[in-house]
């Protein structure tokens, strides 16, 4: 079954709603054969849950435990341990043992602090003269670039999740078995997000096409002599569920024929209430200070009137106001198939063919209720100021002004007079809405032959899809509700060779063909404004986010050939080599022009997702597996290793600019990392194991601008260290203690020329668990 979404927008399924013991493994499918979801171009994981029918159905009782504490501790509140507690179990029972149960409970929760250390956007500078250059009218490779602001966001998050599953089952040991499943997991998040930003006055004088307020300016540094200020509360309660139910039966008439049919109902929903409030001090002098940074660095801002900028008594109230987003997606899937002589043990000719239909519905609705303060109004931040203080470790002393939400949610509903709705509330609790279904039938028929050495398969997958939308769009000053649809159907041929070239050498080659339908909000024809610096738009001015009912899907054909060599039943190598033709590839565009808005004019960004023009990704994977190093001498011999290497020569697709005519090529694929290793050291001596993983990303473009090429985005590449310690007591226990991120790892997201500006730095910190593993 394909698991409905539960996240805003996307169709990925947020795992952190799932508990690790639902699996009883994991099997992860790159070569895509008939019988499989047609919506895969990257591959097909499958979590396989749990059977009663498990190790000859003998009574079994597992689980895991822990407890923890991250390093980055929550600011505000009561600050509690981490840890979470699993627990599986599963019996047979009835004559002859022809029934089984499976049950399991899980409950985690995680209670830490983030800060995202923002520089959102930069000016440039003639280094000689020291005029204004936009870009990209203007050449900035060699100009000296000046941050305009400085925001940070401090996160306190408590998440928590909890679930319940059960399975019945049925095996008669002969030919016929049966399960009905029922699950239902949650995940809650309370955060608790607090914003300081600093933003300087650009205003420029057209005489001299200078910033009015920049003077001194260097390739490290400069002064500012106005600016304003904002400090902003969000209080976000989150809660992402998951319920299913699932009816499974398998027919083996012979040791040659198998049919199974199944039905499932899921359902999957995202609820978010937000409350927020805001505290702005206008344009001013008392603001004036010297900035400087290292290249590729968080800059530091200086403040002439330190005081100032941290006398909560400067900041006038400006807004008050709840939002809320409801997302719900059901999701009807039922599937036939049929096969004969087409188990793994088989030799000779075989066939299959089967049916598949999904029928889904999502609705998304919006809901905004804010307050903007009256001219009259006299609140400011100091009666509502938090007593606690945090001070960022990038901050060079300074310390944020944190909001007391349960005090400021009291001088709201304290003083009503000082507040008047904001006259966009209809309108921001329409243009976001949307409705969609998407029904996909398909079916296939496949091949195959198989002889003690060769196994060769080959089938074609046909899928119909029709999607319909329905938005509000703004027409005319009032918003109209239409509907969009689309209909498309795909032919997914496939095929795939294994030869045993010897004892220990097997070669594998496969094509198959593939799609990647477009995300949820990027298939809504809506628009949603967001006015002035918000978490939905940090680069201030006006961001207008919207779908695009056209989309069409990704289609990708996949060729793939691997070498794997068996040296014994420890040592495990591996080379493949694979190709993906991509077209009508999706990316999420930005164009930031001046544009009229609102009867003024204004820098209006537009946020849309196109379909650019095809790529094509070149690759090879390498992979080692040594689980124990038999042929050291000793104590040596307990030592072991597992590493993988994958590299990427795409072709990155072209993007259409503004203009509508001008076409360029992306600095690198979407959301992709062109190199991924994974190394991991472990060493076992008695019932000791320790064990150490390295994991790294080469950068990853995540957006790209239409307008300006220095506006595209990226990740830096990353590296990850994590380490564990198991003490294995006996044949039930198992304790564990485990460390993450030892290296205290920050990701960034840059830009600009060469991608050498920080734009932002996210700092998580290191996290410690301690725990036994249990197995009876």
């Amino acid at each position: 079954m394909t698991l409905p979404a539960n996240e805003i927008g996307r169709r990925n399924v947020s795992l952190d709603v799932i508990p690790s013991s639902l699996a009883s493994r994991v099997e992860v499918y790159k070569s895509v054969t008939a019988a499989m979801n047609g919506n895969a171009i990257g591959g097909i994981a499958n979590l396989r849950t749990r059977s009663a029918f498990d190790g000859g159905g003998k009574p079994f009782v597992g689980g895991r435990f822990d407890i923890g504490q991250w390093q980055f501790g929550r600011t505000r509140g009561n600050r509690a341990p981490s840890g979470q507690a699993e627990l599986v179990a599963s019996t047979t029972f009835g004559p002859d043992r022809k029934f089984g149960a499976v049950v399991s409970g899980s409950y985690f929760r995680r209670d830490s602090a983030s800060l995202n250390s923002a520089i959102d956007n930069y000016l440039y500078f003639e280094p000689t003269a020291a005029t204004r250059l936009l870009s990209p009218a203007s050449d900035v490779s060699n100009a000296f670039a000046a941050p305009d602001r400085r925001r940070w966001l401090h996160y306190d998050n408590v998440r928590q999740r909890d679930g319940v599953f059960g399975k019945l089952e049925f095996d008669d040991h002969a030919m016929f078995k049966a399960a009905i499943t029922l699950a239902d997991f949650r995940h809650l998040n309370d955060e608790e997000r607090q914003s300081n930003i600093v933003i300087a006055n650009t205003a420029v004088t057209t005489a001299t096409n200078r910033y009015t307020n920049f003077n001194g300016v260097t390739a490290t540094g400069g002064n500012v002599a106005n600016a304003n200020a904002q400090v902003d509360l969000v209080n976000y309660q989150q809660t992402r569920r998951m319920r299913y139910a699932d009816f499974h039966g398998e027919l083996t008439p012979g040791d040659t024929v198998r049919a199974d049919i199944g039905l499932n109902y899921a359902v999957a929903t995202y609820r978010q209430d937000a409350r927020l409030a805001t505290y702005r001090i206008a344009n001013t002098p008392n603001l004036a200070y010297r900035y400087g940074y290292a290249p590729g660095g968080f800059a530091y801002f200086d403040f002439t009137n330190a005081a100032y900028v941290a006398n909560p008594a400067n900041y006038r109230q400006f807004e008050y106001g709840t939002n809320s987003d409801d997302n719900r997606e059901e999701a009807l899937t039922a599937r036939a198939n049929l096969a004969v002589n087409m188990e793994p043990d088989n030799r000779g000719f075989g066939v299959a063919t089967g049916a598949y239909a999904r029928f889904l519905d999502r609705r998304y609705d919006f809901q905004v209720d804010n307050y903007r303060n009256t001219n009259a109004s006299t609140l400011l931040l100091a009666p509502v100021i938090a007593r606690e203080r945090y001070a960022p470790y990038n901050g060079r002393g300074q310390a944020l002004l944190l909001v007391d939400p349960a005090a400021a949610r009291d001088a709201f509903a304290a003083n009503p007079t000082s507040f008047a709705a904001n006259t966009g509330n209809a309108a921001s609790s329409l243009q976001s809405d949307y409705s969609l279904s998407e029904d996909v039938v398909a079916a296939y028929a496949m091949a195959r032959y198989a002889s003690d050495r060769v196994r060769l398969s080959a089938g074609v997958r046909f899928e119909d899809t029709a999607l319909a939308t329905g938005s509000n769009r703004l027409r005319s000053g009032t918003y109209i509700f239409g509907q969009q649809r689309q209909h498309y159907r795909d032919l997914l041929p496939s095929a795939q060779a294994d030869w045993d070239i010897g004892e220990r050498l097997r070669l594998r080659a496969a094509f198959s063909r593939t799609l990647g339908r477009p995300n949820y909000d990027d298939l809504a024809a809506r628009e949603t404004v967001n006015i002035g610096v918000t978490a939905n738009n940090p680069d201030g001015g006006v961001s207008i986010v919207s779908g695009n009912p056209d989309l069409r899907p990704r289609r990708s054909d996949n060729y793939d050939l691997s070498l794997e060599y068996y040296v014994d039943r420890d040592i495990l190598f591996s080379a493949g080599a694979f190709r993906k033709d991509i077209t009508d590839e999706i990316i999420t565009t930005r164009n930031q022009a001046t544009e009229v808005f609102e009867g003024a004019s204004q820098l209006v960004t537009r946020i849309r997702p196109v379909n650019a023009s095809g790529s094509r990704v070149l690759g090879i994977e390498l992979n080692a597996v040594v689980a124990r190093m038999r042929f050291l001498p000793g104590p040596l011999a307990g030592f072991g290793l597992s590493a993988n290497l994958t590299l990427l020569d795409p072709t990155p697709p072209q993007v259409t600019l503004s203009d509508g005519i001008t076409r360029r090529r992306m600095s690198g694929l979407f959301e992709s990392a062109n190199t991924v290793a994974n190394v991991k050291l472990f060493y076992t001596i008695g019932p000791v194991t320790a064990q150490g993983a390295w994991n790294h990303l080469s950068p990853i473009l995540y957006s790209v601008s239409t307008s300006d090429p220095l506006q595209d985005r990226r990740y830096v590449a990353s590296d990850l260290f994590d380490a564990q310690l198991r003490l294995k007591l006996d044949r039930h226990w198992t304790i564990v203690a485990q460390a993450k991120n030892l290296t205290n790892f920050r990701p960034q997201r840059v830009f600009g020329p060469g991608f050498g500006l920080l734009r932002e730095e996210i700092d998580n910190g290191r996290s410690f668990y301690v725990g036994a593993l249990v197995r009876y």
